[in-house]
């Protein structure tokens, strides 16, 4: 009897329902959200438009408009492409010309869509002999007109080993910063160390310079891997006899990048030194698998990658709580408007303004807290209010 009494006890040490409640509906919200953001992405990136030049029958492409329109107006739609128009299509003796402004992400959908309606067509006009069913075997070849000169494909596949290499230092600097910052502050206040250092410092000091130390430290290790990583792959490449690996960035670009790493890491530091000060015990709270947020950002800039011109991404670059990750890699795959790039910079700015102060208001809150936690409606008025009501 004692036996079961002492597996009873220690099963309801860990077992809290509130924490189970809470880590299912945050996979369940984690399920529906991957369900349906395929669906929100393909809404947002339902933006191009395509002229069709002298055919009735036209294509149809989930995300394409296509248009049909005078040959007369040729000239004038010519002009227009870049604004107006994304893609011209013209078929002249058989053969399909796709007239496009630059080379973008979204072009091989089209181009894939392109070729089966063509092939289509060419069945649909010949009889079935034995020449015409080998043509019918065969995809037949798209040409291509950029009016913008192409990039090459060296620098494709550096911009593309670019973006991996800079998800994956984010999320190790990221996750960097959460370790540090969760087992140093929850392991202070369990020793009871808060009480002697709130003599000697303001809440404002100790979470700011929390935040800024381990914000360099996470920025140390991303460059120490990053020089690390660019090392090994050009020590691959001599060693195969292949070219140098070269990354195809700008000044700008690097700096920018720079940039919008340090905001992101202040910001989502900030974040989660607040959100540890409110943990009481790490090993039995159920607030801990909320410091995983942060990973989110990432995430959402990774699904939006393989379309780098879209609207989704074009969001996902200014919107203040997804720009520290996603505009790096956009600008990697496209040019960015300049006035975009400072709007991102300017709402991050005043996004990390405000969510130092609110921060702040919540370690204050949580770090004088022991043997309990502040519910979620004081954290969601501390967070939101100056002043508490």
């Amino acid at each position: 009897m004692t036996t079961w009494n002492i597996a009873v006890f220690e099963f309801k040490r860990y077992f809290k329902w509130k924490q189970e409640i809470i880590s299912i509906v945050l996979m369940l919200v984690g399920m529906g959200f991957s369900f349906v953001w395929p669906h929100v992405k393909g809404f947002l990136d339902k933006d191009y438009q395509v002229a069709v030049i002298g055919v009735s029958h036209l294509p149809k492409l989930e995300g394409f408009q296509f248009s049909e329109i005078s040959p007369d107006t040729k000239s004038q739609v010519m002009k227009n492409i870049g604004d107006s128009w994304h893609a011209v299509i013209e078929i002249d003796n058989g053969q399909v010309q796709l007239t496009l402004k630059e080379k973008a992400s979204w072009q091989a959908k089209l181009k894939a869509n392109l070729q089966s309606w063509q092939q289509e067509r060419q069945i649909a006009q010949l009889p079935l002999t034995a020449q015409q069913r080998q043509q019918i075997t065969q995809l037949p070849e798209i040409k291509t007109v950029m009016l913008t000169p192409e990039k090459d494909d060296k620098d494709e596949k550096g911009r593309a080993l670019l973006s991996g290499a800079l998800l994956f230092l984010l999320i190790m600097g990221i996750f960097s910063g959460f370790g540090y910052l969760f087992t140093g502050i929850t392991s202070e206040k369990q020793n009871r160390v808060t009480e002697q250092l709130l003599t000697l410092i303001t809440p404002s000091q100790w979470i700011q310079g929390k935040i800024l130390g381990i914000s360099l430290f996470c920025l140390k290790t991303m460059l120490t891997y990053g020089i690390l990583f660019f090392a090994v792959i050009q020590g691959a490449a001599v060693i195969a006899g292949k070219p140098d690996v070269s990354i195809p960035v700008t000044a700008f670009q690097l700096l920018s990048t720079l940039l919008f790493v340090i905001l992101g890491l202040l910001l989502v530091n900030s974040f989660m030194a607040a959100f540890a000060a409110t943990i009481d015990d790490p090993n039995h709270s159920s607030r801990s698998i909320m410091m995983f947020l942060p990973a989110l950002p990432v995430g959402l800039a990774y699904s939006g990658i393989d379309n780098a011109e879209g609207m989704m991404m074009q969001v996902l670059s200014v919107f203040p709580l997804t720009s520290f990750a996603a505009m790096p890699l956009r600008m990697a795959h496209t040019e960015v408007p300049m006035w975009q790039w400072l709007l991102a910079v300017s709402l991050l700015l005043a996004c990390l303004w405000w969510f130092k102060s609110a921060a702040t208001r919540v370690f204050t809150l949580g770090i004088r807290m022991y043997g309990k936690e502040p519910s979620w409606k004081q954290l969601l008025e501390t967070f939101l209010f100056p002043v508490k009501h």
